[in-house]
């Protein structure tokens, strides 16, 4: 919808069609708490490679477009249904998680110093809205005041309502299953009912979705990283009387997954997240594994109190992941096809950079920025075997610790470190790869599912190498 809008704004004689199901099931902006802002998202392994200080750079510009673009929103709404950012992030840290959550507590801070960011060091024991259960108190925390959140549910409806009012824009409710391709050209798409949408620039902006309509394609799906599922789960709670939280709370990224946090809707209602679990399939509900493992995380690491605040929803959503975790933004071998997607937990806070960016590349211009990150190119390999192996078992062990997994003192200690290193090069062993390293994230899939998932990604990597060859 950012792309359509931009399209417009760009060339107001475009005609663009949105295509995709109106009930945006397992979508992931649909389900997001909508955070915004980089530097609370920023990893030690971001910082450690190229392309993750690529994908920082693109978030900081990214911040830097959402005022004019808000404005240019709200200018066609009427006043209660206009858009606002709620700002402020608060990015504490407790000892329930494991030495990575350290690491990238520490990687927050170098970012904000090398930006010249502003922040402020809080006492955490005197933080609005943060009351923990006393073995889960945080012992530090800042404030970005450049940062903040967004009702995720009220800008879709506002994009929702500008594109339904446009003489030029228009929505069709239908699912594409494969691209219209003729002699090296896109011609349109195909939709379920085989009835075709014609166009002569087509951008595949289906989130996880985007692979299944690449895989009617395998010759150059195979030239694409291919992309995963970033199953989420999360929940709105109405509390009893209004919050006395007013910024977004939130620890750095942990296990497998982006931290835990709380963002105030306004009001009394407040949304938690958000779990990560990566499927090789989109995960279109929650489970109850997920459900209580957040419910605890929020009553004892945010505020006791929200056991006697009213549930409101459960959401699942479904974060785009590419093979190597980077984006896949920009134009194909195949004229007139263009990709955005695979930004994972950054989509919706990236839209207007990345929507103006695509729209002045379809009509020609040279677009707001270098395309690190085409989508017809091999995986980026961000790791060797043996940082994968100690990035893997950090991410293993801060699991187990968020799980409260407790263990006999004498020898126990050792031994479970261990065990999980023996497991985790026992599936890169087993992958085999060299050349492309599985990042961490995507380890989860082949340990569900060792024998079908290890012989997948051999074959898909066999894939890849034949493609380039």
């Amino acid at each position: 919808m950012a792309t359509a809008r931009a399209l417009q704004l760009r060339d107001p004689q475009l005609r663009v069609a949105v295509i995709g199901p109106a009930a945006r099931g397992g979508a992931a902006s649909a389900a997001a708490g909508a955070m915004m802002g980089c530097y609370g998202e920023v990893t030690a392994q971001l910082l450690r490679t190229d392309a993750g200080r690529a994908k920082l750079a693109k978030g900081k510009l990214a911040a830097r477009h959402w005022p004019a673009w808000l404005e240019g929103i709200n200018a066609e709404l009427a006043q209660a249904d206009r858009v606002s950012m709620t700002p402020g992030t608060v990015v504490f840290s407790n000892a329930k998680s494991g030495t990575i959550e350290d690491e990238n507590y520490a990687a927050i801070q170098q970012a904000l110093r090398e930006s010249g960011e502003a922040c402020e060091e809080l006492d955490p024991n005197r933080i609005p809205g943060l009351n923990p259960a006393e073995d889960c108190r945080p012992s530090r925390a800042l404030f970005l005041p450049g940062e903040g959140s967004i009702d995720a549910a009220r800008l879709l409806k506002a994009m929702t309502t500008l594109i339904e009012r446009s003489a030029n824009l228009s929505f069709v409710d239908a699912t594409v299953k494969a691209l219209d391709i003729q002699g090296g050209q896109i011609k349109g798409v195909r939709l379920q009912d085989d009835s075709v949408v014609s166009a002569p620039q087509v951008v595949l902006a289906a989130g996880v979705w985007t692979q299944t309509i690449l895989d009617a394609h395998p010759d150059l799906a195979r030239r694409i990283p291919r992309l995963f599922s970033g199953g989420g789960t999360s929940l709105v709670l109405e509390t009893a009387a209004a919050t006395s939280q007013q910024h977004v709370l939130r620890t750095p990224n942990r296990a497998f997954a982006c931290g835990l946090h709380a963002v105030p809707r306004g009001g009394r209602q407040l949304y938690i997240g958000a779990t990560n679990t990566l499927f090789a399939q989109p995960m279109l509900r929650t489970s109850p594994a997920d459900m209580f493992f957040l419910l605890e995380c929020a009553l004892d690491q945010l505020d006791q109190d929200l056991c006697a605040a009213q549930l409101v929803t459960w959401q699942a959503g479904n974060r785009p992941v590419a093979v190597d975790t980077c984006p896949l933004i920009g134009p194909t071998s195949v004229d007139g096809l263009w990709l955005l997607t695979g930004t994972y937990r950054d989509g919706l806070f990236l839209s207007p950079l990345l929507a103006q960016h695509m729209a002045d590349r379809v009509c020609g211009g040279a677009g707001l920025f270098e395309e690190t990150f085409r989508p017809e190119r091999k995986p980026i390999r961000l790791y060797t075997q043996a940082q994968a192996r100690a990035e893997a078992l950090k991410h293993y062990l801060a699991m187990g610790s968020e799980h409260g997994i407790r263990l006999p003192r004498v020898g126990w200690h050792r031994a479970f470190p261990r065990f999980y290193e023996q497991m985790l090069n026992g599936l890169y062993d087993e992958l085999g790869e060299d050349e492309y390293v599985l990042p961490p994230e995507l380890l989860a899939i082949v340990a569900s599912d060792r024998a079908r998932m290890v012989p997948f990604f051999r074959d898909y990597y066999a894939q890849v190498r034949q493609a380039w060859a």
